[in-house]
């Protein structure tokens, strides 16, 4: 009768780590598939991140904002309009 139950409980604990090899065999499976599926989409966003980068410097370039500004009402900056600030120097010794 001994043997029965142990027979028993040996085939319970073989079917309970056959159990959890599946499930994490799955798990490992759909990790895979989330990580493949999330390098695409970084992939895609870097290329954006790239393309947007072009861009804003295409549309920052000299000649574009200069061909841009008349329509906001901008113009060159007349004699006396630009003032130049300096930034304050620390005295020598003080922090």
């Amino acid at each position: 009768m001994k043997s029965g139950h142990l027979l028993t409980a040996n085939l319970a604990l073989a079917m309970f780590l056959g159990l959890g090899l599946v499930w994490v065999n799955i798990e490992r499976v759909e990790l895979a598939y989330d990580l493949r599926r999330l390098e695409l989409e970084s992939r895609e966003l870097r290329s954006l991140v790239d393309k947007l980068e072009m861009e804003r410097n295409n549309l920052c370039a000299p000649y574009n904002l200069r061909r841009k500004a008349p329509e906001f009402g901008l113009r060159p900056a007349r004699t006396g309009q630009i003032r130049r600030v300096e930034a304050a120097r620390p005295e020598p010794g003080v922090q």
